[in-house]
């Protein structure tokens, strides 16, 4: 078993809570409380800034009925966390769960997430996220 130093072990908790917590309740507004300012993700060749990540979380959250994440695997290595998740999604008005695989890395920088790389299966929510206006 991996031994994970307090700052590593910390992160984790950070976003084990991001991703049960925040994201499938829809408490997108918290997630100042966990990334800087200027934090980056950046998804299929983009760059998107933090309020592009708030406005696809909520219209993510918006257009599904249940959302729930679970986390396959989660480690950390110094300032980054690696995460593999399954995300069940129902679009509101419909009954069958979609299957989306994530794949995340996140950088941490005094405690808060400041950059993030993002991998998913799911078109609809690439697209999302992607159409979010700049800032």
């Amino acid at each position: 078993m991996t031994e994970y130093n307090e700052s590593e072990l910390k992160n984790i908790e950070i976003v084990k809570s991001l991703y049960t917590d925040v994201f499938d309740t829809g408490n997108c507004p918290v997630v100042n409380s966990y990334y800087h300012e200027g934090a980056k993700c950046h998804l299929k060749g983009k760059t998107l800034h933090i309020e592009q990540m708030k406005g696809g979380m909520g219209e993510f959250v918006a257009k599904h009925a249940s959302i729930s994440t679970s986390i396959e695997s989660i480690f950390a290595a110094g300032d980054r966390t690696y995460a593999r998740l399954n995300r069940q999604a129902t679009l509101k008005g419909e009954e069958q769960a979609r299957d989306i695989e994530i794949m995340v890395e996140k950088r941490f920088v005094d405690g808060k997430v400041a950059e993030l790389w993002f991998m998913v299966d799911d078109e609809m929510y690439s697209e999302i996220w992607l159409k979010q206006p700049s800032a």
